[in-house]
């Protein structure tokens, strides 16, 4: 079973105590119930982890991080809280509601996360069936670190404290004054405010993703002659050994001048190349130019699988992949910056920046792993480290004259001087990537970024020109369509903004948005009408 965000394994976790379910099988109808609203909520196949058994379930002499830990990779967590739940004895409480707190807390999204309309909700979604102790409440709060919040499913009468059923003999005397049904529904539309948040967080906080390159997509970095030749030789190869096309006029006019100032040496150079390959074999040239080194050699090979099995889902297969690059080159910088990005996918963030720096530092060339250490850091909010990398990946690639990710990290930098409210920044840096890389794959995301910041520089004629050179590309953005439908409002073409606002509802899927875009839509409408009338 897989979630719904690459990386975890269940969208929603169930935990409850065993004896909380032999009365009546109540835990059991819940779930039942639950995933039939989830599938008249969902249109994707929610997942959802159940232990119905109690003969099956782990016990306290089974391995429990090695059994749990991956089926504690949810989205959602719910406790279903009743009068024995919070007890420090409990299975339940310790194996699955502290260690989920403790593994969501260093996760890419955290415990808490922002929904749309400005509010901030627990990952933890408790569904009280008792109306639990004072202090069971202190003590859930005090692992919480906030107030206990749930959906409650308590029938409460004089004398009564149990869980509400869905059928009643006498609903109407439930002092609580709430009804299964409308309890189920409010559980599958928290979880759908939840999950659709934290896709908007992994999918548009910034449309850039994470870096995974595959060794040797870097242009004009390998087999190079010398450490810091670089600095100084304009003789630079990819990583198939071939010359660049923009060094060759370079080439023929310096080795010209130097043939016809050094002719009188060549025929000693030649002679003294031709002892050195009978001196130390055929290999060694090869080996001093970079092509040699076996170890490495085998290391990349491993790398390109692991970056195929990544791409594809098969995280433990890349893993081990991974694992043998390391044992053939534990210094191979791209094998760290490919685990970095497993780790990432797994929902480790923690871990991915400690291997991105690993990876930036036994190769302080590979820009795949400063964009990615920036990328983490724009995620973790850290914007004043995150655009210091941006630059530095921006820096490497400018260097090297390559687009391995200049582009993305332009777009993501002016994605983030966007969401900092200084467009003018943003559109000094996505200018520079516009110019230099016109035809790169991620244009797109330029257009749309340098669209934005001229709508926020209040250009709307600028903003349709960019935006609509990101249509044209990426029709179905939702992102795309909304500051299209904005900068067309702006410039007071409401027809055309219409149809665009009407797009963006199609396209988007956060439902707290679309409602809002439905409330805006409407008011222009009637506004247009009303001038229409005039």
């Amino acid at each position: 079973m897989s979630g719904i965000i690459p990386g975890y394994t269940y969208d929603i976790f169930i935990s409850y105590r065993q004896k909380d379910n032999k009365y009546d099988g109540w835990v059991t109808e819940f779930v039942d119930n639950l995933k039939r609203e989830l599938e008249a909520t969902f249109k994707e196949e929610i997942s959802v982890y159940f232990d119905n058994n109690p003969h099956d379930g782990l016990l306290e002499t089974h391995d429990v991080d090695a059994s749990l830990k991956e089926k504690l990779k949810c989205l959602v967590f719910i406790p279903v809280i009743s009068r024995t739940y919070c007890d420090p004895k409990s299975f339940a409480w310790e194996h699955e509601f502290k260690a989920f707190i403790e593994q969501v807390s260093n996760d890419q999204f955290g415990l808490r996360i922002p929904l749309p309309n400005g509010n901030v909700a627990s990952r933890v979604l408790p569904v009280r069936i008792h109306e639990p102790d004072i202090s069971d409440i202190k003590l859930c709060e005090s692992v919480l670190g906030g107030a206990l919040r749930g959906i409650d499913f308590i029938y409460r009468s004089a004398g009564v404290n149990r869980p509400l059923r869905a059928s009643e003999d006498r609903p109407l005397d439930n002092l609580n004054k709430v009804y299964y049904r409308d309890q189920i529904n409010k559980v599958a539309n928290a979880i759908d405010e939840l999950i659709g948040s934290l896709k908007k967080i992994q999918n548009t906080s910034h449309s850039e993703s994470w870096s995974l390159i595959e060794p040797g997509e870097q242009k004009n970095r390998a087999i190079i002659l010398g450490d810091e030749s670089h600095k100084t030789s304009g003789l630079q190869f990819q990583t198939n050994g071939k010359i660049q096309k923009k060094d060759t006029g370079w080439l023929h006019k310096q080795g010209g001048y130097w043939i016809k100032n050094n002719y009188k040496y060549i025929f000693s150079i030649l002679f003294i190349a031709l002892m050195v390959v009978l001196a130390f074999g055929r290999k060694w040239p090869f080996s001093f130019l970079g092509a040699g080194n076996s170890k490495r050699e085998v290391a990349r090979s491993h790398v390109k699988k692991a970056v195929t099995y990544i791409d594809n889902k098969e995280l433990e297969a890349a893993k081990a992949e991974l694992n043998l690059a390391f044992s053939s080159d534990p210094k191979y910088s791209y094998a760290w910056s490919s685990l970095a990005a497993l780790s990432y996918k797994q929902g480790d963030l923690n871990q991915a920046l400690m291997q991105t720096i690993k990876a930036i530092g036994y190769d302080p060339k590979n820009s795949g792993a400063a964009y990615n250490m920036a990328f983490a850091l724009h995620d973790k909010k850290d914007y004043k480290q995150a655009i210091h990398w941006y630059k530095e990946a921006i820096k490497i690639d400018s260097t090297f004259h390559s687009d391995t990710v200049y582009v993305r990290a332009c777009s993501a930098l002016g994605n983030l001087y966007n969401s900092m409210d200084q467009p003018i920044e943003a559109i000094l840096i996505l200018n520079k990537a516009r110019e230099q890389y016109p035809g790169s794959k991620y244009i797109y995301l330029v257009y749309k970024n340098l669209g934005n910041a001229y709508l926020m520089q209040e250009q709307p004629d600028s903003a349709l020109k960019y935006l609509e050179l990101s249509n044209n590309i990426k029709p179905r953005e939702p992102e795309t369509n909304l500051y299209l439908a904005k900068a067309y409002e702006a410039s007071g073409k409401i027809t055309r903004s219409i149809d665009l606002w009407e797009n963006y509802i199609d396209l988007e899927t956060d439902t707290v948005k679309i409602n809002e875009a439905k409330k805006h839509l409407k008011e222009i409408t009637i506004r247009h009408l009303q001038e229409i009338v005039k």
